[in-house]
């Protein structure tokens, strides 16, 4: 979706994206799944009596929509340990937070801030994460959108897609926003999937382009290579100095200035 729309505090989602959303989530709105969500969204986990009792619906109503909203992962029951006499409660998904985005069944800064926090991007700027919500009907689609509630997964897939489709994505969407996701989900992963698994410590700088991804520190002049394609050896998670003594293609290629840096 190529779009100049000017993101700010009285609309944050740009309505071409709104239309985009509704035809990802695909599902059937009324007044009840709107009044549904923006309560759920609201006051968090919570029992349909309790939805009922503070709605204008009716339990059986509230039931009945609460079931399609399970069957199509707008809602997710949750057990209550026996609190509340084995009765569930239910909290709005992922997906529901998007289609509460795209129908504005609430104020866009309320919605992004507990998308921020369900996707663990608490510390990224709302810019940063309607950017994200951009690429999604590109990255994913109606009969996969279980992989918006996994954002390490999200993360991959969208990185992936957008090395891995550059022409056609460029096509779609402006370039500010498909670079403004590729540095996203680079220090995404770099800071929470990586180096969870590797344990180093993070890089004063990360850089990259579609066939290498290097963490730089400066310390040492060392390089920590989480991946390169530039030759047979296809490197993986492995420390390299800066000097070009070896003749590693790694080092020739940042000796250029055509990085994109991520801070």
């Amino acid at each position: 979706m190529k779009s100049n729309d000017t993101i700010n505090s009285l609309s944050i989602i740009p309505e071409e994206l709104r239309l985009e959303l509704r035809r990802l989530v695909n599902v059937e709105y009324d007044n009840v799944v709107n009044d549904m969500l923006a309560y759920i969204i609201t006051r968090g986990l919570v029992t349909l009596y309790r939805v009922s009792r503070e709605t204008p619906y009716s339990i059986s109503s509230i039931y009945k929509k609460a079931r399609y909203m399970v069957k199509n992962n707008l809602l997710t029951p949750r057990e209550s340990n026996g609190r509340l006499n084995g009765k569930h409660m239910y909290e709005v998904t992922v997906k529901g937070l998007i289609t509460c985005l795209a129908y504005k069944c609430l104020d866009d800064d309320v919605v992004l801030s507990k998308l921020k926090v369900r996707w663990n991007l608490k510390n990224y700027d709302m810019h940063r994460l309607v950017s994200i919500l951009t690429v999604l009907p590109y990255i994913a689609s109606n009969d996969n959108l279980r992989v918006l509630e996994n954002i390490d997964t999200l993360m991959i897939t969208a990185l992936s897609t957008l090395i891995n489709n550059p022409t056609m994505i460029s096509k779609l969407i402006d370039e500010r926003t498909i670079t403004n996701v590729k540095n996203t989900s680079i220090y995404y992963l770099i800071n929470n999937v990586i180096n969870g698994i590797s344990n180093n410590r993070k890089p004063d700088i990360i850089l990259g382009n579609n066939s290498f991804l290097v963490g730089y520190y400066k310390n040492n002049r060392s390089l920590y290579v989480y991946i390169c394609r530039l030759c047979e050896k296809n490197c993986v998670l492995a420390y390299i100095t800066c000097n070009n003594d070896h003749g590693c293609p790694l080092t020739t290629e940042l000796s250029k200035d055509v990085l994109n840096i991520v801070r």
